[in-house]
């Protein structure tokens, strides 16, 4: 009897193994998963001891990291792709691509992909790196317009500023979703990068897809947020948001959507946080922000929505299933594009002024918050006393005029407080975060 108990336990572990080495874990993406549910199954971090390390980059650090096992993945503006101990901040390995990557990966057992501006989607083998295959989504291009912010001259096609990301590829049962500066939305096959089928949109789409039951959706520039088939790409539904064709400021989807309780939830340029209803795109309520930008996608827990603005900079939460107020914070941040994330009782998220922050999810009340050495270094010829971004700052670099050349300037000028657009990963009581300062932080 003995011995017949001794082989079936020997067998179940055998087959355990098998089954572990077989089914593979899920793949971690933006915001951790398919839905960008923003849930880290980590403990909160109640006190910020510091920096635990940084890893220094040569450009931007835009790119959201994705941890999965003992290491960090992300990308930098300085056209290169890193794996990084995430105990040590050592590097592992790093690919060289031929632009900027300002994309977030999609992580699995096997492989690492994501976006480089010089338009491919590449498929690196997660160990070690190398090339498994890239797939050519044809030239990546910025969202565009006449005169775009009020840029002078006014009938001149100008590139918008304010277009900072790339697509992040979403893996759902080998397949990658994403979208492209071209205008097409694609699915390619994870193993081989062929492409399966895609949309024509018309204009860039520079967020992260999410999955819902049968459906992928996306929103980008053309103001449409879109829902399509995983298998074929048909249209089931598409929602229009707001059109602005004089400074097409208050134009566009950068935000990623999120899904809960079969309800999609994402914000928009045209200054506003929209519900929607999962199975017909059929608009549930809406949030307006005072003409205030929600660049970042919408945490959603416990039955409340939390997001950031930009001008405003505003953290506010609101009730997910009508929409109404529950709080709304000013916040030391300057704009706010980095997407809040939650552990539990606490949520972060990043600032353009160069700073993290970590608020109670219950009040919306300050825990702590970290500034980058850039923001200290650099905060009198940019930002106010309080940290937000100085209207001085803004005519002295506009003195000689408000057009292309200028704005780059006042882009480099906020970018040199180490503005922090990247979405924070956190995983064992260790937030990770990249910044315009040209490192990713390990905080703890």
């Amino acid at each position: 009897m003995r011995l017949i108990n001794s082989i079936l336990i020997i067998s179940v572990l055998i087959l355990s193994f098998i089954s572990c080495q077989t089914h593979p874990r899920s793949a971690v993406m933006f915001r951790g998963d398919a839905q960008h549910s923003g849930h880290f199954a980590s403990p909160d971090i109640d006190t910020l001891h510091g920096v635990k390390w940084k890893f220094k980059t040569n450009g931007y650090v835009f790119s959201s990291p994705a941890v999965f096992g003992q290491d960090v993945y992300f990308g930098s503006n300085d056209s290169t792709f890193y794996a990084v101990d995430k105990f040590s901040g050592k590097e592992k390995w790093s690919y060289k691509t031929g632009g900027y990557v300002a994309s977030s990966p999609a992580v699995t057992e096997e492989s690492v992909y994501f976006i480089s501006s010089d338009g491919y989607l590449y498929a690196l083998e997660r160990s070690s790196g190398k090339l498994q295959w890239r797939f050519n989504e044809g030239p990546e291009k910025h969202f565009s317009a006449p005169g775009v912010q009020g840029l002078q001259p006014k009938n001149e096609i100008i590139t918008d500023p304010w277009d900072m990301y790339l697509s992040s590829p979403v893996w759902h049962e080998n397949v990658l979703y994403f979208g492209s500066g071209n205008g097409n939305f694609y699915a390619v096959d994870a193993n081989t990068g062929m492409e399966k089928w895609h949309v024509a949109t018309g204009k860039a789409i520079h967020n992260a897809p999410t999955i819902y039951n049968d459906m992928v959706i996306f929103g980008g520039w053309d103001r449409f947020l879109h829902a399509v088939s995983l298998e074929t790409g048909r249209e089931i539904w598409k929602f229009e948001t707001g059109k602005d064709t004089v400074n097409y400021n208050q134009t566009g989807i950068q935000s990623s959507p999120v899904v809960w309780n079969d309800r999609i939830y994402f914000g928009c340029r045209d200054a506003h946080v929209y519900a929607l209803d999962g199975m017909t795109g059929k608009l549930l309520w809406k949030r307006f922000n005072r003409y205030s930008w929600v660049i970042n996608t919408p945490l959603v827990r416990d039955s409340t929505v939390y997001y950031g603005t930009s001008d405003t900079h505003r953290f506010i939460a609101l009730n997910a299933i009508n929409g109404d107020s529950i709080y709304s914070k000013d916040i030391p941040a300057g704009y706010i594009f980095s997407s809040p994330v939650t552990t539990g009782k606490l949520i972060y998220f990043g600032g353009f002024n160069g700073t993290v922050h970590s608020v109670k999810a219950k009040n919306g009340e300050k825990v702590w918050e970290y500034r980058m050495d850039a923001s200290v270094a650099n905060r009198d010829s940019v930002l106010t006393a309080d940290g937000g971004i100085s209207n001085d700052f803004y005519r002295k670099v506009f003195k000689d005029g408000y057009n292309a050349q200028t704005h780059a300037v006042a882009m480099k000028g906020l970018y040199s407080v180490g503005s922090v657009l990247s979405t924070p990963a956190v995983s064992d009581g260790v937030l990770y975060v990249g910044s315009a300062d040209g490192y990713l932080y390990a905080l703890h």
